[in-house]
């Protein structure tokens, strides 16, 4: 049944606004229905109209012409673009992915948490182009799900940790064999190695690497991992591309240090 709307204040109705922009990014390129939309957060066809039609207005949502599907616009990219550079975190890692990107030939992904998701801060395309399940810069995923997400989740606090996986623990269904334990048991491997792997078990043929980045005193604030097809990843080459992140991190571990009285500012789960 949806929900009341006659007595909506502002405050909730930003706050459905919010939930329509969170399920868009869920949606994907695709897009999805006004009626999807009232029936997956329990709203009327009016309230969805009235909320959908103002962010289109500001190009927060776009509407593809030919399938009348709805889909998050340009202008949330570019907003989400200049968060990232708010935080400083992107630029400091740029040089950093250019180089991966250039040595490997594989794309290069850097992840940030925000919340109970992690968001995708920046990309560099290798000459090997595949897609991934973030898709583009401001594409997230469930914190848990894909080994960017992992590296980062294995260094936070126990109790963090768990709080995470119990909210998400609804949304790994939707990624296969992904269960709250599996993904327990993939922190404790990761702790003891040091990076985050995938062989193609998230997306078949799609292999990943990823190393967190963890500020001195901090909690992992971020990751950056490799995405290559799997028969790139061969067991001599695994220890070659976790070598090339390990030193890439390290350098930005090193640049953070200086800044760690104001590192707030480059926490993406603040800001982003």
């Amino acid at each position: 049944m949806a929900k009341d709307e006659t007595a909506a204040t502002g405050t909730q109705l930003l706050d459905r606004a919010v939930a329509i922009l969170k399920y868009l990014g869920e949606a994907g390129q695709g897009g999805t229905s006004m009626a999807a939309i009232g029936d997956e957060l329990e709203l009327k066809q009016p309230t969805v109209h009235r909320i959908v039609t103002a962010l289109e207005r500001h190009g927060l949502v776009d509407r593809e012409q030919e399938t009348k599907k709805y889909r998050l616009g340009l202008a949330l990219f570019a907003l989400g673009a200049k968060a990232a550079d708010g935080t400083g975190l992107r630029q400091l890692a740029r040089p950093a992915l250019l180089r991966l990107a250039a040595t490997t030939s594989d794309s290069v992904f850097l992840m940030a948490r925000a919340g109970l998701t992690t968001v995708c801060v920046d990309r560099q395309q290798g000459s090997y182009v595949i897609d991934s399940l973030t898709g583009h810069v401001g594409g997230q995923i469930p914190m848990g799900i894909g080994p960017a997400s992992q590296a980062i989740l294995a260094y936070l606090p126990a109790a963090e940790i768990d709080v995470v996986i119990s909210a998400n623990t609804p949304l790994y269904k939707k990624f296969g064999g992904f269960t709250a334990r599996k993904i327990r048991e993939t922190l404790e491997q990761i702790r003891a190695n040091g990076y985050a792997l995938d062989e193609g078990e998230l997306v078949a043929g799609i292999s990943s690497v990823a190393v967190p980045i963890l500020p001195p005193g901090r909690d992992a604030i971020a990751s950056i991992a490799l995405n290559l097809t799997s028969a790139r990843l061969t067991p001599g080459r695994l220890p070659e591309l976790v070598s090339l992140l390990t030193k890439e991190v390290r350098d930005i571990e090193t640049q953070l240090n200086p800044l760690s009285d104001g590192l707030e500012s480059l926490i993406p789960g603040k800001l982003l």
